[in-house]
């Protein structure tokens, strides 16, 4: 599977113990947007399939780091990315973020609309976890 293209990128979404979901729309072969993919933050694709399907995976894993004792203090913030597709994909795109912010608003976590090429993109918005 192919690096997939930074404005296909839907969402970015830190847990509690400092690991992060990143959300893309995949693509099949003829380059049409099939549904999305789930990544970890070392590019390993944890789901691939519907936009609810990943919303639902986004929020037992939310629901699972929220067992973290650094959850208690901790508030979430999750990036929207802003759409730079046009016509039907953009509607697409649209579409397979609105169950996510569904969820995202059910779990308590915060979230803003950011571009892909912004710095604020980049920063790292979950807690600080030290490697012992």
């Amino acid at each position: 599977m192919k690096k997939p293209a930074e404005r296909d990128c839907l969402a970015l979404v830190p847990g509690y113990s400092g690991q992060a979901a990143k959300l893309f729309l995949s693509r099949g072969a003829d380059e049409r947007i099939d549904g999305v993919t789930v990544f970890d933050l070392l590019g390993h694709v944890k789901l691939q399939g519907s936009a609810e399907a990943a919303a639902a995976w986004i929020g037992e894993w939310l629901a699972h780091e929220a067992s973290n004792r650094k959850a208690r203090r901790t508030q979430l913030l999750a990036q929207m990315f802003i759409c730079k597709l046009a016509d039907d994909e953009k509607d697409a795109f649209l579409a397979a973020q609105k169950p996510l912010a569904g969820v995202l608003e059910a779990a308590g976590v915060r979230r803003r609309s950011v571009a892909a090429t912004s710095g604020a993109a980049r920063k790292s918005l979950g807690p600080n976890v030290r490697k012992h």
